[in-house]
């Protein structure tokens, strides 16, 4: 059975913010707007609400997550434009989204948590229509999007209040799919069929745009395994690969220690906890542990450990993971691990890994 894709959050205000600019530029918005994802996929998105003031215009865009059991399914996404006096595009939080209370994530405390992929492409939005504009406030809300937060992590990671405005692609991939998890195994047998006996499982694109900007290796070895890290090693074993290297960000790829080779979050809870224990075990400092104790998020975690010079840890880390394929897979194959940050840059790698990085 074919899935279906959906779009994000982030999509839908870009959407809602390119009809808003047609309404503040000719004082008429269409029904549908067109938009292009950063995965280069053509969206056409109604406009389910329109609105033009004197100085100001704001639309509307419901989220549809395709075939994906996500909890913003259906939500709607406001965003009104306003000329301004500033300089720039400024940020408003509206009711429904999230603010950021705490350091370590990727917008700043104090901002409203609209990630910096949808700022971009609301940006990209407002130029496309506006072209140069010398000041535009923008303000994204979700009426229904307190209530939905209290189902998310977004409490545990200092964003009080709303949902994020979130996306890295503008499109929502089923992740929980049995035809997904079908279609994920077309990496596997397309690298066999190349000859390969060595592969590379990222959990998304921060492992794979990591992995091919470190290492010279065929584009068909770099595997998209999403959430499924247990379904694909053990695909991976009946096809015959002799080498895997696990990759991807802490966040995610700690969460193996802890034995959830399921990853997503509704069935894995964030991996802080695991990280600090490994953190005390290597006899890091107790004011720092206090100090990482205090991030809401692993990414957040990696720039403290980073300012205290002490990045050795994640390789430690990176042998716990890889311990713990090993032992999933009984050592069946050889087993490596690296670890990126959110920037793609190596901050650790597995005793294993470095056996077989000139592959």
């Amino acid at each position: 059975m074919k899935h279906k894709y959906g779009y994000t959050t982030g999509s839908c205000a870009a959407g809602a913010a390119k009809g808003a600019a047609y309404g503040l530029l000719q004082g008429a918005i269409p029904d549908t707007v067109d938009l292009t994802t950063p995965s280069n996929v053509a969206l056409k998105l109604s406009l389910i609400h329109r609105k033009v003031g004197k100085d100001y215009a704001e639309c509307a865009v419901r989220k549809d997550s395709g075939d994906d059991p996500d909890i913003t399914n259906g939500c709607e996404v406001y965003v009104r434009i306003k000329r301004s006096e500033a300089n720039g595009i400024r940020f408003m939080g509206g009711d429904g989204v999230g603010l950021v209370t705490k350091p370590g994530l990727q917008i700043s405390r104090g901002e409203p948590a609209i990630n910096p992929v949808p700022r971009s492409m609301i940006r990209n939005s407002l130029k496309e229509v506006l072209g140069k504009h010398s000041g535009i406030d923008v303000s994204v809300t979700v009426p229904e999007g307190k209530k939905l937060a209290k189902k998310t992590f977004n409490g545990r990671l200092g964003i009080v209040d709303g949902i994020s405005i979130i996306g890295t692609t503008g499109i929502v991939r089923p992740m929980s799919l049995d035809s997904f998890k079908v279609s994920l195994l077309c990496g596997l047998d397309v690298a066999k069929a190349a000859g390969h006996d060595s592969i590379v499982l990222v959990p998304g694109s921060i492992g794979e745009t990591g992995f091919h900007r470190h290492f010279n290796i065929s584009k068909y070895q770099v595997i998209q395994m999403s959430n499924f890290v247990g379904f694909m090693l053990d695909e991976a074993i009946k096809r015959g690969f002799k080498n895997i290297i696990i990759g991807g960000h802490p966040g995610k790829l700690a969460k193996l220690i802890r034995g959830d080779f399921y990853t997503h979050s509704s069935k894995s809870k964030p991996a802080n906890d695991i990280l600090v224990k490994i953190f005390k075990r290597e006899k890091i400092s107790s004011a720092l542990i206090k100090e990482l104790n205090d991030s809401s998020t692993v990414e957040g975690m990696v720039e403290i450990i980073k300012e205290h010079n002490v990045m050795q840890v994640f390789d430690r880390i990176a042998d716990d993971v890889q311990l713990s394929a090993e032992r999933y897979i009984s050592s069946k194959a050889n087993i490596g691990t690296i670890l990126f940050d959110m920037r793609k840059n190596i901050i650790g790698v597995s005793k294993s890994f470095k056996d077989f990085k000139d592959w």
